[in-house]
C-alpha cells in the first residue's frame, strides 16, 4: 500500500506540474526514485512522464483553441513568434531538447507549439520522449549518488 501511495502522489503532482510550473516534478521524481525498490522506478518514471504529458496536452490545446484566454503577458510573450508562424515545422526541432533539459522552459514551449499548430502527435510524442529521458536520468542519478 506504501509504495502505491508514493506512485499515486508522484503521479499526480507531476500532473499538476504539468500546469503550474512552479510545481517541480523533477524534485518529485528524485525524492520518490529514493523511497521506491530500484524495481518500482521505471513505473514511476514513465507515471510521471505520462502525468507530466497530460497535463500539458491540456495546456498545448488550450493554447492552440483559445490562445485570446491566455494572460496578456504571456500572449505579448508569444507576439514575438508570429513571424514563425508558417514555419511552425520548426518548434519541433524546439520540443525535444525543451523536454530534455527545460531551456527553454518546455511550459512556453508547450504554449508556443499549440499557437502555431505544431501537430499534437508529432509535439506529444517529442515531448513524452524528452520527458521520460529527464525523468530516467534524474531518478538514476539520484539512485547512483545516494549509494542505493
Amino acid at each position: 500500500m506504501g509504495e502505491l501511495s508514493l506512485f499515486v502522489g508522484a503521479g499526480l503532482t507531476c500532473l499538476l506540474g504539468g500546469v503550474f510550473p512552479w510545481i517541480s516534478a523533477e524534485v518529485v521524481v528524485v525524492g520518490t526514485a529514493l523511497l521506491l525498490p530500484p524495481a518500482g522506478v521505471p513505473a514511476l518514471v514513465l507515471g510521471c512522464a505520462t502525468g507530466q504529458m497530460a497535463s500539458k496536452a491540456g495546456v498545448y490545446g488550450l493554447s492552440r483553441v483559445a490562445p485570446h484566454r491566455l494572460p496578456e503577458r504571456l500572449r505579448r510573450l508569444l507576439s514575438r513568434t508570429d513571424r514563425l508562424r508558417g514555419r511552425g515545422h520548426l518548434m519541433a526541432f524546439m520540443v525535444l531538447p525543451s523536454a530534455l533539459v527545460s531551456l527553454p522552459p518546455f511550459y512556453l514551449v508547450t504554449i508556443a507549439c499549440g499557437v502555431m499548430r505544431l501537430p499534437f502527435a508529432l509535439y506529444a510524442l517529442l515531448g513524452l520522449l524528452g520527458t521520460t529521458a529527464r525523468y530516467a536520468f534524474l531518478a538514476w542519478l539520484s539512485i547512483t549518488l545516494s549509494g542505493s
